[in-house]
């Protein structure tokens, strides 16, 4: 009977543990947080506001105040930069990503990775001038649409990442 006892006690010590597989990803981010207002996207090498205008000042800018969000920002040094723009086409609609869901304001579904912080507004500012009409892009469906200058809107802006020189070799006499 103690011989039992003694394999019973110990097979109740031993206890089957489940472990879920865990899934490694290697790969480096895309998108790295570089404090608090910044992102970093290691594929196009620019630094992109967390929030959108929408976001940061719960109010909707027309073009024209789109500009002097940026501009605002350069002169806080935001992030530590002060050559905040709007984003070309090709740059804003780098961060259009059709696997992402991100909930925008209004419960839309934003195609933007999840580093984004969620309420963002469907549509944001380009650079870009046709006459009086502006680029800018709908981040729920995916396509450039030019709108009347005075639309409202949102902006999320961009910089880009410094690109260094290398140093010419020292001259040694």
């Amino acid at each position: 009977m103690t011989e039992e006892l003694t394999e019973n006690s110990e097979q109740s010590l031993v206890k089957p543990t489940e472990q879920s597989p865990v899934k490694k990803d290697d790969k480096p981010k895309r998108f790295v947080e570089k404090g608090r207002d910044v992102i970093f996207d290691n594929k196009t090498r620019l630094y992109w506001l967390k929030k959108d205008s929408w976001q940061d000042k719960g109010k909707f800018f027309n073009w024209h105040e789109a500009v002097d969000f940026a501009a605002k920002k350069n002169l806080r040094k935001i992030g530590g930069f002060d050559d905040w723009r709007l984003p070309s086409i090709d740059e804003t609609t780098s961060l259009f990503d059709e696997s992402c869901e991100n909930p925008g304001k209004g419960g839309v579904t934003l195609h933007l990775d999840p580093v984004f912080p969620e309420g963002a507004f469907k549509s944001s500012w380009a650079a870009g001038d046709t006459s009086t009409r502006r680029p800018k892009f709908d981040y729920n469906e995916g396509k450039v649409v030019n709108v009347e200058e005075y639309n409202f809107g949102s902006v999320r802006i961009c910089r880009k990442d410094m690109v260094l020189k290398s140093q010419p070799p020292s001259r040694r006499k």
